[in-house]
C-alpha cells in the first residue's frame, strides 16, 4: 500500500507504475488523501496489505487521513516503510509521525528525477524485502481481529472537528474553543442538608454556605465526569436548557477521544442523535422483526452500508464491555419514539455505559449521576468574543476593538450578560453587532435579541437576491412577509403536536393550509432558519420530500410565538385563546408565552395585550397556583416589568404571596421553584417590592434568617433597595455570629453596587469582629467591591486580617489586598 497526500500525487503515482512494472502488486489510491471515506483505505489497503510505504511531508504529518492510515498499519503490525519527499535538513518528522517512524530505515526521494527514478524505486523495493523480512523475525504479540470499523469511527469524529456558525455557516470555528462547563446537581442526601443547614453549628458548614454551596454544582473536568459513578456501569444524565451546547458537548468528547485525549478505558465511542430515530429513516420492518444496535450505529455512523463480514465484526465490537454511548436529545424523541423503533430505543437506554443529554423537564431516566451544563463561565464569555472578533481581522480593520467594545457593552448591561452565558445567544449577539446600533439598546430581552436575529437574517437573505437592504425594519418585514408566515405557522404547528423534527406531510399540510407555493417554500429555506433532515442542499422540489427542522428549539418558539401573536391580533383571536387555555401551564411550552409577552409589549396592541392576560388569568387554573405563578412572573419580566401591563399588580402579589409561604414555614421545594424562577429573570428580583417583602422576612421569620440570607445572595440583584440594605447591615450586629457571618454573603454578590460608605464602614467594624468566619466573609465581601472599599479604616484593618491566626481569614483579606490594588 502507497500512503500519501494528494499534493504529491504525480510522484507516487510513477512509483506506483514502477513498482506495477517489477509485478510488485499495489493498493494505490488515486485520490491521495483527499476522500470522503476512509474504508477502501483502511478494509482493503492496509488490511492486505504486506508492508505500508508512506511518503513524508509535512503536509502528511497534518492531514487526518494520513494518520488515520499509518497508525492503522502500526496497530495491525504492517512494516511500514517511510519515504522522504522533503530535505531531511529542512523537514524531520515530528508528534504522532515521529513516533511511528522512529528507529526506521528511511528511503529517500527528495531527489527524484527523470533520470534516477528508477534507481530510487529499486532502493524502495530492497526496504521493503529487508522490512518483511525484519518483521517476520521479531516476535509479534498475537494480532486481534480486524478494527478498521472502529478507526473509521475514529476518523469521523476527528473530520468532523469544526462547528458552523449558526448565522452564517459559510464561517466555522475549531471545536476545542467550544467551552463546555459542567456542575453536579443536586442529590438528596445534599438536598436534605440545605433544608437543615440553619440549625448547623459548624464554622465550617457556614464557610461552605457562604462560598455558595446552595447551588449544590460543583464544577468538574469533562475527563472526570465518571469519577462519581459508583456502580459498575457508568451512566451519566447530562441536563441542559435549549442552547447550552448539550449537542456540542457530546461533538466534542467524541471529537477528543478519537484524538486519544480522553477516556481511554473505551475502545469505541458511538455519538448517536435520538432526533435520527424516526419513521422516515427507518422505516417499520417486515413482520417478525425488530432493528438492532448494530443497525442504528451502522446507518449513523457509516456512510456506506455494511458487507455481512462487517456487520460480524461491527457486532463483536458492540458486545464488547468498552463501548460508550452517547445518546444526543433524549427529550426530543421520548414522547414520539415510533412504536417499531421502542425496543431498540430501550435497548440504547440499557446499554452499560452512557451519556445521555436532555433539557431538563423531560427527564424520566433514573441515574445516579446527573450533571449540568451550565454554558460559558464569566471567562468563556471574554474568550469567545475575543476569538470571534479576532477571526473577523480581514473584514474589519477594528476587528478587536469591536470585540472589545461588545464586552463592555455586555457587562454594563447585566440582562443581555445573563443572556450571553448561552453559548447560541452570545454567537447571535457576535454576529448582529455590526449590524445593529446597540447604543440605543439598553433593555435587550429575549424577544428583543431574537427580533434582531430575524431582521439580520432577512436582510442578509433579500441581499443575496440582490434586493436592496437600505430600508426600514417594517419594510424588512413586509418583504418577507410570505416565507416568515410560513415559517411562523410550521413552527406552530410544530409546538402543538410536540414535534421537532417536521415531517414533510405536516410541511405539505402547511403550504397547503396558507396557500403557499413551493417558491415560497424554498425562499424560506434559504433565510437559514429552517434546515432539511439530511442539511442537503435547498431550492428545489425535492426538498419537499424530506423532513425539517428549526436549527435551534428556541428559534421554532420564537417563531411559534410570532405566529401566536399573529392569531391575537386578527379575527381568528379565537384559536389563539384555545392555545393558550390549553397550553398555558405546558412547561415544554413556557419559551413560547414568554416570547409572545414580549412580542405583545412591542406591538402596543392594547386589545391583544388584555386579551393575552386575561387569558393567562383566566380558567382553567393550576389547582397547586405554583405552575401559574412561574408564568405569570417570567412573562411578566420579559415586559420589564411594565406598569402598564393587565394584571401586574396581580402578579406581583401573587409572587410575594408565594415567597413569604415558602420561608415563612421553611417550605424546601417551593424555595427551589422560587430560586429557578426568579433567577431566570432579570427585572423582577430588582422590583422593590420584592426586594422589601426579603428586608420583611428577614426582621420577622428569626428562626430562618440565616436561610433567607443565603437565599437573597443568591438573587442576581443589580439595582439593591436602601431597605434590603439597611435590613442586612443590622444582621452584621446580630448576637448571632453564624448570622452575623451569613450577612456579609449577600453584600458580597452584590459587589461594587452596594459599595456605599455606609455598607464599607460596617464591613470595616465586622473585620475586627471576635469570630474567625465574621472576619474571613467580610474580608471576602470587601474584596468584591474592589477599589470603592478602599478606605483607610478598611486597608489598616486588612493589614491586621493579613496577620490573623486562622488561615482563611488571612487568604481572603490578601484577595482583599489583590482586589483593591
Amino acid at each position: 500500500m502507497l500512503s500519501y497526500t494528494s499534493i504529491n500525487q504525480d510522484i507516487v503515482s510513477k512509483i506506483a507504475d514502477i513498482l506495477k512494472g517489477e509485478n510488485i502488486p499495489v493498493w494505490f489510491d488515486s485520490n491521495g488523501d483527499m476522500k470522503t471515506d476512509m474504508y477502501e483505505s483502511l478494509a482493503n489497503g492496509v488490511e492486505n496489505a504486506v508492508a505500508v510505504c508512506c511518503f513524508l511531508t509535512s503536509n502528511y504529518e497534518q492531514s487526518l487521513s494520513c494518520q488515520s492510515e499509518l497508525q492503522y498499519a502500526q496497530k495491525r503490525q504492517k512494516p511500514i516503510i517511510p519515504c522522504m519527499l522533503t530535505s531531511a535538513t529542512a523537514w524531520k518528522p515530528s508528534d504522532w509521525l515521529e513516533q511511528i517512524t522512529r528507529g526506521l530505515v528511511f528511503v529517500d526521494f527528495h531527489n527524484v528525477s527523470e533520470s534516477n527514478i528508477d534507481y530510487k524505486v529499486i532502493d524502495l523495493i530492497n526496504g521493503i524485502e529487508e522490512q518483511i523480512t525484519a518483521t517476520s523475525h521479531q516476535q509479534i504479540q498475537p494480532i486481534e481481529e480486524p478494527s478498521y470499523l472502529l478507526e473509521l469511527i475514529k476518523w469521523h469524529y476527528k473530520q468532523n472537528s469544526r462547528i458552523e456558525r449558526l448565522m452564517n455557516p459559510a464561517e466555522s470555528f475549531p471545536i476545542e474553543e467550544s467551552y463546555i462547563n459542567l456542575a453536579i446537581v443536586d442529590s438528596k442526601e445534599q438536598q436534605a442538608k440545605e433544608k437543615n443547614l440553619h440549625d448547623a453549628n459548624q464554622h465550617e458548614t457556614i464557610m461552605e454556605i457562604f462560598e455558595d454551596i446552595y447551588g449544590v454544582k460543583t464544577p468538574i473536568n469533562v475527563k472526570d465526569i465518571f469519577n462519581t459513578c459508583k456502580e459498575f456501569g457508568k451512566k451519566v444524565l447530562v441536563f441542559g436548557r435549549a442552547g447550552i451546547g448539550k449537542s456540542t458537548f457530546c461533538r466534542y468528547v467524541s471529537h477528543q477521544w478519537a484524538k486519544s485525549a480522553l477516556w481511554p478505558e473505551y475502545n469505541l465511542v458511538v455519538l448517536i442523535s435520538l432526533r435520527s430515530l424516526t419513521e422516515n429513516r427507518y422505516s417499520p420492518l417486515s413482520s417478525g422483526k425488530s432493528y438492532s444496535l448494530v443497525d442504528i450505529v451502522a446507518k449513523e455512523c457509516f456512510s456506506h452500508d455494511l458487507s455481512e463480514e462487517d456487520t460480524s465484526l461491527l457486532r463483536k465490537q458492540l458486545n464488547k464491555r468498552t463501548v460508550l454511548w452517547l445518546l444526543d436529545g433524549y427529550d426530543e424523541i421520548v414522547q414520539n419514539v415510533p412504536s417499531h423503533l421502542q425496543r431498540v430505543f430501550e435497548q440504547l437506554l440499557n446499554t452499560p455505559h452512557q451519556i445521555v443529554t436532555s433539557r431538563p423537564y423531560f427527564n424520566t431516566l433514573s441515574r445516579s449521576v446527573r450533571v449540568e451544563i451550565v454554558g460559558f463561565t464569566d471567562g468563556n464569555i471574554s474568550k469567545y468574543v475575543e476569538v470571534f472578533f479576532n477571526q473577523l481581522r480581514d473584514k474589519f480593520l477594528n476587528a478587536l476593538f469591536e470585540g472589545q467594545k461588545v464586552l463592555k457593552f455586555l457587562r454594563l448591561n447585566p440582562r443581555i450578560w445573563g443572556i450571553a452565558h448561552i453559548p447560541v445567544n452570545l454567537e447571535l449577539i457576535c454576529s448582529i453587532w455590526s449590524e445593529t446600533d446597540w447604543s440605543e439598546t439598553t433593555n435587550l430581552t429575549m424577544t428583543t435579541l431574537y427580533e434582531n436575529m430575524t431582521i439580520w437574517l432577512c436582510r442578509r437573505y433579500l441581499a443575496r437576491k440582490s434586493t436592496s437592504i437600505q430600508i426600514s425594519r417594517m419594510e424588512v418585514y413586509e418583504k418577507c412577509r410570505p416565507e416568515l408566515t410560513f415559517l411562523e405557522t410550521l413552527a406552530f404547528e410544530g409546538m402543538t403536536s410536540n414535534t421537532i423534527i417536521l415531517r414533510k406531510e405536516l410541511l405539505q399540510k402547511v403550504m397547503h393550509d396558507i396557500g403557499c407555493l413551493s417558491d415560497i417554500y424554498s425562499d424560506a429555506l434559504h433565510i437559514g432558519i429552517l434546515k432539511s433532515f439530511d442539511n442537503g442542499p435547498t431550492g428545489n422540489l425535492i426538498q419537499l420530500e424530506k423532513h425539517h427542522y428549526f436549527v435551534h428549539l428556541s428559534f421554532q418558539e420564537f417563531f411559534a410565538a410570532r405566529h401566536l401573536v399573529r392569531l391575537l391580533n386578527s379575527t381568528t383571536r379565537e384559536i389563539a385563546i384555545k392555545f393558550i387555555e390549553t397550553h398555558k401551564y405546558d412547561k415544554r411550552l413556557q419559551q413560547v408565552f414568554i416570547f409572545a409577552s414580549g412580542l405583545l409589549i412591542q406591538s402596543d396592541n392594547t386589545q391583544s395585550i388584555q386579551t393575552f392576560w386575561d387569558t393567562i388569568f383566566g380558567n382553567p387554573h393550576d389547582l397547586a397556583g405554583i405552575r401559574h405563578i412561574q408564568l405569570v412572573t417570567v412573562c411578566l419580566d420579559e415586559t420589564q416589568c411594565d406598569r402598564t401591563v393587565p394584571h401586574c399588580s396581580q402578579s406581583i402579589s401573587l409572587l410575594l404571596n408565594w415567597i413569604r409561604f415558602a420561608f415563612s414555614r421553611n417550605n424546601f421545594k417551593p424555595q427551589e421553584t422560587i430560586a429557578m424562577t426568579i433567577n431566570s429573570c432579570s427585572k423582577i428580583q430588582n422590583l422593590p417590592e420584592v426586594q422589601i417583602e426579603f428586608a420583611s422576612l428577614l426582621t420577622e421569620a428569626k428562626q430562618h434568617t440565616l436561610h433567607i440570607a443565603t437565599f437573597i445572595g443568591k438573587l442576581n440583584i443589580t439595582d439593591p433597595h436602601n431597605q434590603l440594605l439597611e435590613t442586612l447591615l443590622l444582621q452584621l450586629q446580630h448576637n448571632d455570629a453564624k448570622i452575623r457571618a451569613m450577612a456579609c454573603y449577600p453584600l458580597a454578590m452584590m459587589g461594587e453596587k452596594v459599595a456605599t460608605s455606609q455598607v464599607i464602614d460596617r464591613l470595616a467594624v465586622a473585620l475586627g469582629d471576635q469570630n474567625e468566619w465574621v472576619r474571613t466573609n467580610a474580608c471576602s465581601a470587601i474584596a468584591a467591591m474592589g477599589e470603592k472599599a478602599a478606605t483607610s479604616q478598611v486597608i489598616d484593618r486588612l493589614v491586621v486580617a493579613l496577620g490573623d491566626q486562622h488561615y482563611n481569614v488571612r487568604e481572603n483579606a490578601s484577595s482583599a489586598q489583590i482586589a483593591r490594588a
